[in-house]
């Protein structure tokens, strides 16, 4: 009996080192599936709005090339738009880029306060920041000095970040209001929205080290809007019009809802076989383009798409095990340990 509790117990420990080193080889790496801009729709995630642009399935991991690649290999620099820095230009989220088209995805009127929203797969804590490029020129791309002259404060503050709160779930969408500049207007403006994590751990100001001090992993998206003045041209009650701003988006009448017509949006992230399918040859790859395509050709009894998974075994309830399994399975391909993590 007690060589059995020995055995018992020293295996619960090595599983335990297992599991805490794959997390910090994970956090060296730099985690996949974090985070995309949504409103205004960036370059990655525009298709999940019917826009005629490429689909970019990891649209959520735009993190300069992941942690090792940003800090290690690229000393600290990230692409404008989220791709590695080293990567050469054009680079695949900018101008001249695979998904860099120059599409208008919003228009605005000058001066106006303007709601954005994020949606993060995995939240990882931190601060979102976004910045306005007057670029006017798709075919160029704008520089990160344009971009630190015209950063946009947080609506009624002074407040050019916002502050992801402690006690926010696992995946989240934020939207929050952020005033446009009173004097800028553009037929292209370039928005960057960067996500600076707060799950690294590092020196903080102080000397002292903690979480969410040092180098953080960076995400970072560009949106192409336009913005124009309320003197004449565009009035402003049609700036942010959906009959505008997205000319290719679907509807779809839910008649278990009091608002019984909503605009079809792809939010999945990842869809697989069901487990009937699952051994299947190709049928990953099947579910993957027709449940994500726009719109979308999802049979329920055929595939399935997770949008949260959990720990369970020997790490549940471990610290970040629950966003560790989002990292891992909410991604394409997926890498999911099905012996520690289950999604629904």
């Amino acid at each position: 009996m007690e060589l059995r509790k020995h055995r018992s117990s020293g295996t619960s420990f090595l599983t335990f080192w297992i599991f805490l080193l794959q997390m910090l080889g994970s956090a060296r790496r730099g985690a996949e599936g974090h985070g995309r801009l949504m409103d205004p729709p960036a370059r990655n995630s525009m298709w999940r709005f019917g826009f005629p642009n490429p689909v970019n399935y990891n649209d959520n991991e735009l993190f300069c090339g992941g942690y090792a690649v940003q800090w290690e290999q690229n000393g600290g620099k990230c692409g404008v738009c989220g791709d590695a820095h080293h990567l050469s230009n054009p680079r695949p989220h900018e101008a001249g880029g695979m998904y860099g088209k120059g599409i208008v995805t919003r228009h605005y009127s000058v001066g106006q306060e303007i709601e954005v929203e994020i949606e993060l797969t995995a939240n990882h804590l931190g601060t979102f920041v976004l910045k306005l490029c007057p670029n006017n020129n798709a075919q160029q791309e704008a520089t990160q000095e344009c971009f630190d002259r015209y950063p946009l404060y947080i609506a009624e503050t002074r407040e050019d970040r916002f502050l992801i709160p402690l006690d926010t779930a696992k995946k989240e969408i934020f939207r929050y209001r952020v005033r446009l500049p009173p004097y800028v207007t553009c037929t292209q403006c370039v928005l960057q929205w960067t996500y600076y994590t707060g799950n690294m751990w590092g020196i903080c100001e102080n000397g002292t080290e903690a979480v969410g001090c040092g180098r953080s992993e960076t995400f970072r998206n560009c949106a192409d809007v336009s913005v124009v003045t309320n003197t004449g041209g565009l009035p402003p009650a049609f700036a942010g019009d959906l009959r505008r701003d997205y000319p290719f988006l679907l509807y779809y009448r839910d008649y278990n809802m009091p608002k019984n017509i909503y605009p079809l949006v792809v939010r999945d992230q990842v869809c697989m076989p069901t487990k009937k399918f699952r051994a299947i040859p190709g049928m990953l790859n099947w579910c993957q383009t027709n449940c994500l395509r726009y719109p979308p050709n999802c049979p329920e009894d055929i595939c399935t798409c997770p949008n949260t998974c959990e720990a369970f075994g020997e790490i549940e309830g471990r610290p970040g095990a629950d966003v560790y399994c989002m990292d891992q399975c909410i991604v394409y391909p997926p890498h999911c340990p099905t012996n520690r993590c289950q999604c629904y």
